[in-house]
């Protein structure tokens, strides 16, 4: 979190503010998280006013499940990402959020608009380097867990390997993730 939005505040006294109803605390708590959330919610889903809508939904639910958050198990950070990624995968595989791309393919899409989407697409990639820095089969297999929503069956399936190897490459893909480079 920033020091200029909670000025030395800890988690636990920020925890205690959102459970007390205080406003102000999550206009900041947004502040400072909105834009690591939207990166994650944005590699999952291609369009960017679906994808606000579901950093939107959120914010919403961190306020309205602060009270079942448990410190002792993650970060707040850590905890609000898990909400977004999985709202970002229910809007991918539901049509929650049809209207909006019905709206946009009636007015249909301007060459700004596409700009755009490239530019955010681009500016999500450098947020995350370290994933270049993995083998492709390493990458292709957390792309499909974490971004796409698929089990582990059902990855291993694709990828043509056994629920086994894939998970011997999901290991080898969080040591390299955790020391920034291959081995």
């Amino acid at each position: 979190m920033s020091e200029n939005n909670f000025q030395g505040e800890t988690e636990q006294s920020i925890v205690a503010a959102l459970r007390q109803g205080r406003q102000k605390t999550l206009d900041r708590l947004y502040d400072a998280y909105a834009p690591v959330m939207m990166g994650v919610i944005s590699r999952i889903v291609a369009d960017q006013e679906v994808a606000e809508e579901v950093l939107k939904e959120t914010f919403v639910a961190i306020w309205t499940r602060i009270g079942t958050y448990d410190t002792s198990k993650h970060r707040l950070l850590t905890w609000g990402l898990a909400i977004a990624r999985g709202l970002a995968l229910e809007a991918i595989k539901t049509d929650r959020y049809e209207s909006i791309l019905h709206a946009k393919k009636k007015l249909g899409s301007k060459p700004k608009d596409q700009l755009n989407k490239i530019e955010n697409s681009d500016r999500g990639k450098e947020k995350t380097p370290d994933l270049c820095k993995l083998d492709s089969i390493e990458r292709t297999a957390l792309e499909l867990i974490y971004l796409k929503g698929r089990s582990c069956a059902e990855t291993a399936a694709e990828m043509s390997m056994t629920v086994e190897q894939l998970t011997a490459v999901l290991k080898k893909a969080f040591i390299h993730l955790k020391v920034g480079k291959p081995a």
